[in-house]
Parts: C-alpha cells; sequence; structure tokens
C-alpha cells in the first residue's frame, strides 16, 4: 500500500520546484508529468479516471495533490477524503476547514484553499487557518498575495499562492512575499526553479 510523504516532506518538494502544475482538464497530465514541475495539483477532472492519473504521476517521481471540492464524482465530506487518501493522494485541497483534521487523520498533506476575493475576506480567512491548522493554506487569487501579505498575521504554516498566476513576474512576485510556491494552470511557468 502507497505511503505518501510527510507534510514537511511534501513542502520541501514544493520549494525544491515551486511552480507546481495545476491541472484543469486531462489533456494538460502529459505536459505537466513531463515538466520540471515537482508537484502537480489536479483541479478538476472524472474521479473515475483520477486513480490512473495519480499512479502515472507517482510513477514519473512526483506528487500529487488533489482538490476534494472540485473534482467530479467526489463529495466534500468523509468518504471523499478517505477514498481519494486510498487512491494515492499525496494532499487533498478543500475549502473546507472541519475537513483539515479528518485530512490529516487520513496521513496526506492538508491544504485548506482560501479565496480573497474582498477585503472582508481576510478575516474569514485567518479565522478558518487558525481553526483548521492546516498543513499548507493556499491562497486565491495568488497574484494579490505581495498586496495582503501585510494585512494577515504570521503564520506558523507555509502558503501558496493559486490562481491568475500567468506570468514569470507573478510567479515572482507570489514567491517574493513569502509563499513557497505557486500554483498554475501556465504549462509556461511549469519549468521554473526557486533562482
Amino acid at each position: 500500500m502507497y505511503s505518501p510523504p510527510s507534510a514537511h516532506e511534501f513542502v520541501a518538494r514544493v520549494r525544491q520546484a515551486p511552480c507546481c502544475a495545476a491541472i484543469v482538464a486531462g489533456s494538460q497530465l502529459d505536459r505537466a508529468i513531463a515538466s520540471h514541475a515537482q508537484v502537480l495539483f489536479i483541479l478538476r477532472g472524472n474521479g473515475l479516471e483520477l486513480s490512473g492519473a495519480i499512479d502515472r504521476i507517482h510513477e514519473a517521481g512526483k506528487l500529487v495533490a488533489v482538490h476534494l471540492d472540485l473534482v467530479a464524482g467526489l463529495h466534500a465530506d468523509h468518504w471523499g477524503a478517505s477514498w481519494l487518501a486510498r487512491s494515492g493522494a499525496d494532499a487533498i485541497i478543500t475549502s473546507h476547514g472541519q475537513l483539515i483534521p479528518l485530512l490529516r487523520n487520513e496521513g496526506v498533506t492538508a491544504i485548506l484553499r482560501v479565496l480573497l476575493s474582498r477585503r472582508s475576506h481576510l478575516e474569514t480567512a485567518v479565522t478558518a487557518i487558525r481553526r483548521s491548522e492546516p498543513d499548507i493554506a493556499e491562497v486565491l487569487p495568488g497574484v494579490i498575495l505581495p498586496s495582503v501579505i501585510g494585512l494577515l498575521p504570521p503564520f506558523d504554516l507555509p502558503l501558496l499562492g493559486g490562481g491568475f498566476v500567468r506570468t514569470e513576474a507573478d510567479a515572482r512576485a507570489v514567491l517574493a512575499a513569502g509563499a513557497i510556491g505557486v500554483t498554475t494552470s501556465s504549462p509556461d511557468l511549469w519549468h521554473l526553479d526557486a533562482r
């Protein structure tokens, strides 16, 4: 049976190649596997096809995070989380803070996704992060992280920036703001390293 890496090991892999491939269509899988990205984020797709995709990603020596809330056929509950963990996901992403302890109990890295589309969402996001204690918090849209990082209290957990990261300048700005990595569906960015 597959044993996922610890959250510490998962974070270390992201730091090695901080531009993570965000897969929003099955047609992106081959290119993501062939890319420099060490961690692939499956954000959309068919739940029935996940096991095969996860196996292919692992065979390429890469890690995979799957968005529990967005993949078709999965439900954001105990059963969906357990199924994903047993299918070999190394990390599970959700916007449901109450699921974070369950994900950690399943032995996977727990990523809480928070949406900051308005200033009023800052307080809600901070509360959700503090209450759920995820291994990683992913801020969306990621391109605003440089602008809002000063408004967030210091967290003792790694941050990712995801969403609307389309250029190398966007990615570098998010990383310079303190994120360990970015998730992007722009294949041209999947080659970026930590330099």
